[in-house]
């Protein structure tokens, strides 16, 4: 007698693969660097036509496109001369200026009519206009990023905790989360790009002691209490919270600026036929985006209930702000929102002219120290077939580290990524014909990334959404040393995680804005 073997069905695997960015022409360069090289050309053939000298003449023809050329290519410190120059141009700027930002919160005051007078965001930020929509029973913040032309609006989530299950599951609710992906890129509304923020702080370690001793039944026996206090004695003080939150982003454009004066003219007539006063039917064209907003954030809120994401709260302009301003000061809880506004978000101190990180402080802080912040992009992606679980080292296994770790999201319909995936494989199949033919040695990182777009081919067929990934983590700690031994830790976590991480010197207080509820960090 025999008994049958059931083998197990092989888990699931991801690879995101290679970088590659999109340009007007040529592979792997931004629009920029062609327009360098296409300068570089231009000029040395006007020398070429009109220098007269022979001896200046074919080195301007050859040294201008040469030069071009270097400082599209050669590799200078991580990066090249094009991605230094705009960083140091503006990193020089500010250093020039020579004093960090203020707040003038304390000097600002209330106008006649009670409401706050407004105050600029730090530098990085850029113009935000804050409005206010109905959110079911709550309100819900909605953000006009003015030099972006974006509209963001962020609730806090709860995730159904993939770790806790087991593999079916975890795949199970991948594959529920892809669901709600394809809607939100395939449907009819104006969202076109989400963001994740999964924030982690310290929390008190003897939270459940001090608990224990409040609740605690004092009649309990006493061997009991001896048991329990020295099961206590074994646990590890270490305690820290995990904070996450999905951030919605719609692009203004003509469509959405349409819908939105349509909801304020439809507004206005309600208000008129039902007798309201003149304040009640004055309903800006930014008011009708605020609730264009709330209406796609309601649906999308329908989908994270299918895929077993509870929908926590939605972030009002109290905790926007008290989120906003916990990340500059880490020491502010986030659930306290009392007189927290949308000026009050903001530090009262920012100081980005050291190079390797940035400092701020709000006046609520517990020490005059400032924080110091230290933001790193994700430069690689997984190479290899990784699990659902791959982030984990880095969100969970990395404990007494104060970070936050962003990814957005930039989603296209189905039918634009099928064609951008048909033109990706047409130059890869291109390229693999044109080594052969000049007996070039395969490189099998290629083949993996030809078997990636096959991969990615299959998935745009059965249905899901394109989609375009950035990530950012930042790191702060209350002194530079403390800070540089935090990031060793985080590199080392990432790298676990199959990332590599490159930390944005220089421009720190433009990518600190990227780990913010903002949905910014990506292009286009």
């Amino acid at each position: 007698m025999t008994t049958p073997t059931h083998s197990a069905a092989p888990r699931r695997t991801y690879m995101i693969g290679r970088a590659r960015p999109n340009a007007v022409v040529g592979k792997n360069r931004e629009t920029g660097e062609i327009a360098v090289i296409i300068a570089g050309a231009f000029i040395g053939m006007m020398s070429g036509l009109l220098v007269p000298v022979l001896a200046v003449r074919i080195p301007a023809l050859v040294g201008f496109p040469m030069l071009a050329l270097a400082v599209v290519y050669v590799p200078y410190r991580g990066r090249t001369l094009y991605k230094w120059f705009e960083i140091n141009r503006s990193f020089k700027r500010m250093v020039r200026r020579g004093a960090p930002y203020r707040s003038g919160v304390a000097e600002a005051g209330i106008s006649l009519d009670g409401r706050e007078v407004e105050v600029g965001p730090p530098p990085g930020v850029g113009r935000i206009n804050w409005l206010s929509a109905p959110f079911g029973p709550d309100e819900i913040a909605v953000l006009l990023h003015a030099d972006r032309r974006t509209v963001t609006a962020a609730i806090e989530i709860e995730g159904p905790g993939v770790g806790l299950r087991d593999s079916e599951d975890q795949e199970a609710l991948v594959d529920r989360f892809g669901t709600l992906l394809k809607h939100v890129a395939n449907g009819d509304g104006f969202v076109s790009r989400l963001q994740i923020l999964a924030r982690t702080l310290p929390a008190d370690p003897d939270a459940h002691a001090k608990d224990i001793a409040q609740r605690g039944d004092e009649r309990a026996a006493p061997w009991l209490q001896a048991s329990y206090e020295q099961l206590q004695s074994m646990v590890s003080t270490s305690s820290e919270q995990h904070r996450a939150y999905l951030v919605a982003c719609m692009h203004y454009g003509r469509e959405l600026a349409a819908e939105g004066a349509t909801i304020a003219k439809a507004a206005r007539a309600s208000g008129r036929k039902s007798g309201g006063s003149a304040r009640s039917r004055r309903m800006t064209k930014d008011e009708g985006l605020a609730v264009v907003m709330a209406r796609e954030l309601t649906d999308i809120c329908a989908r994270l209930a299918e895929a077993d994401i509870r929908v926590r709260q939605p972030l009002g302009q109290a905790r926007m702000s008290s989120l906003i301003h916990s990340m500059y000061d880490p020491d502010h809880p986030i659930d306290h929102i009392q007189a927290m506004t949308k000026r009050n978000a903001w530090p009262a101190e920012l100081d980005a002219m050291e190079p390797t990180y940035l400092r701020a402080k709000t006046r609520e802080s517990v020490t005059r120290a400032p924080w110091c912040h230290s933001t790193a992009w994700i430069k690689e992606w997984p190479m290899t077939p990784v699990g659902v679980n791959f982030l984990a080292p880095l969100l969970v296994h990395t404990p007494d580290v104060i970070r936050t770790v962003a990814v957005v999201m930039d989603l296209e319909p189905t039918e634009l990524a099928i064609e951008r995936m048909l033109t990706e494989k047409t130059n890869d199949d291109a390229e693999a014909s044109r080594s052969a033919k000049m007996n070039r040695t395969v490189d099998p990182r290629d083949v993996a990334s030809h078997g990636r777009v096959d991969q990615r081919g299959e998935d745009l067929a059965s249905g899901a959404a394109g989609v375009n990934l950035v990530g950012y983590i930042t790191v702060s700690s209350r002194t530079p040393e403390a800070l540089a031994r935090d990031k060793r830790t985080i590199r080392a976590s990432a790298g676990k995680s199959y990332l590599k991480l490159e930390w944005c010197d220089r421009e720190h207080h433009r990518a600190f804005v990227n780990t913010m509820p903002f949905a910014t960090g990506i292009r286009r």
